[in-house]
């Protein structure tokens, strides 16, 4: 074989392989914006046959219980020589966003977007078109604001949004489902808002750095009933979403009239979140570090109070369909780094009797259950009467940790419930298997309380009883208890029969 035969081979295998993006016009990209919108239950109206289209964007909530609309100015939707179209914001754009709740009242918001540069540039074929976006130095500012309702028409709003830079890598792909695919990025923004209402006024402010975020999502043709996503989940649809966060920094100060009510500053640092939504139910993934909180409260106490926590994280992993077959899940969460500022140590403890060390509160817990219950059908939820019916089959305590002042409590452990066995245990299923618990330093913290004078030590007398009784030492104030249940429904500490 020859050598440009192979070549010529191989460019058409890579040619065969990539897709071909044919033209698209303006008619065939507002088609397919409004797909997106439909699937996602709303309407996009508009017509942009004549070079740019004034878009109308509708959402009602099923029976009429609530709407929201967003209309603008118009956009240029220019069809470029090489079959791609050009969408150009303009500068500046009239925005204005209303809606309102059956017997809530209603509102309607009035605001302006500038930029120095905002375009979508628009490429592929008709019904799956991908898009690119870019946007420089953003700002949206709310020029007027109406409320109708009980104490609505007492309440006003200013403030605006900035952004330095903002792009997206977005496709929309029509088929059985609409499959929505997009990376963005966003640069440093700042929003800032002051509510007034009677003599009351709220100024917040909020710094964010750059957040990096994918979205992959597919969606029902047609919409889906917000009101019962568990059937929407069954006929198709699915979220992923993926994003990380540089830190914010945000700040509130409430007056009334020229008192100060209360006042917030608040920091994080990097923030991860990562979700997957589906028929196979949610797993949920959130983690933040370096979070710090100063508040002030003068109804409360004089001063600051200054709140710290090195790292936030929460794992959870549900199933939310109803289901014959047991399935997994998890709850995991843990704060840990926790410290507070002398200010408020010292109202409790001025000699500094207690440790000052920060402070973990950890807890992992995984288990299998059967979900006999549509957990994201809203509607039939509210009908019914009673505890969902959930039957949870084995749990383990995979880790189980607080650890403060000096002490720490941990526990590890599983127990298994059998639920045709209401008889052993009358009115519960019968749970069997057992739990280690250990508690150190336990009696030190107590003696301190004592020295300090909040509690008196006849009052401690029958704690330290039970700990006597219920658990073993192994160590140096160091303590451990085995509590069991065995298969008679009898429970035991340490093999000692307390039921």
């Amino acid at each position: 074989m020859s050598r440009s035969f192979t070549t010529s081979l191989a460019v058409l295998t890579a040619a065969l392989a990539t897709p071909v993006f044919a033209d698209v016009t303006a008619a065939d990209v507002w088609s397919n914006q409004q797909a997106l919108i439909s699937a996602a239950g709303g309407t996009l109206s508009g017509d942009p046959s004549g070079g740019s289209v004034s878009p109308e964007l509708n959402f009602i909530l099923p029976g009429g219980e609530a709407s929201f609309q967003i209309t603008a100015d118009a956009l240029a939707m220019s069809e470029n020589g090489d079959g791609s179209v050009t969408i150009t914001y303009p500068s500046p754009m009239a925005i204005t966003l209303s809606g309102g709740a059956a017997g809530e009242g209603s509102f309607n918001a009035e605001m302006v977007m500038t930029h120095d540069g905002y375009t979508a540039v628009a490429t592929g074929e008709p019904g799956d078109i991908a898009y690119d976006t870019d946007a420089t130095n953003l700002r949206i500012e709310v020029t007027r604001i109406t409320m109708e309702g009980e104490g609505g028409e007492n309440v006003d709003m200013t403030g605006f949004l900035t952004m330095t830079a903002f792009s997206n890598d977005s496709r929309i792909t029509e088929g059985n489902l609409i499959r929505y695919v997009t990376e963005s990025m966003t640069g440093d923004s700042v929003a800032e808002f002051t509510f007034t209402a009677d003599n009351v006024t709220s100024i917040s402010k909020q710094t964010t750095r750059p957040i990096r975020t994918s979205i992959d999502a597919s969606l029902p043709v047609g919409g889906s009933n917000i009101l019962n996503l568990s059937q929407a989940m069954r006929d198709g649809l699915s979220v992923m979403v993926d994003s990380l966060g540089e830190g914010t920094s945000s700040s509130s100060v409430t007056t009334l009239e020229t008192d100060l009510l209360n006042r917030q500053e608040s920091t994080t640092g990097p923030q991860t979140f990562t979700l997957s939504l589906g028929e196979d139910g949610m797993d949920l993934d959130v983690e933040a570090a370096d979070f710090t909180l100063l508040m002030n409260d003068p109804l409360v106490f004089p001063g600051d109070l200054e709140f710290a926590m090195a790292g936030i994280y929460a794992k959870y992993v549900l199933p939310l369909n109803a289901s014959d077959e047991a399935q997994d899940f998890r709850v995991a969460t843990s704060i840990t780094g926790i410290t507070m500022a002398d200010t408020i140590w010292n109202l409790f403890d001025p000699a500094g009797q207690l440790p000052r060390d920060p402070a973990d509160i950890t807890l992992d817990v995984t288990g299998v259950g059967t979900n006999g219950v549509d957990l994201l059908d809203f509607a039939a939820l509210s009908q019914m009467a009673g505890p969902p019916p959930v039957e949870v089959d084995e749990v383990t305590i995979e880790s189980l940790r607080i650890a403060a002042v000096g002490a720490e409590a941990t526990a590890q452990g599983s127990m298994t419930f059998d639920w045709t066995d209401f008889e052993t245990i009358p009115g519960l299923p019968r749970p069997e298997g057992a739990i280690t618990i250990n508690l150190n330093g336990a009696n030190a913290l107590m003696d301190t309380l004592v020295d300090m004078g909040f509690i008196p030590a006849e009052d401690l007398m029958m704690p330290r009883m039970m700990m006597g009784m219920f658990a073993t030492p192994v160590g140096d104030d160091m303590l451990e208890s085995v509590i069991e249940v065995n298969e008679q429904g009898h429970v035991l500490a340490n093999g000692q029969r307390l039921q």
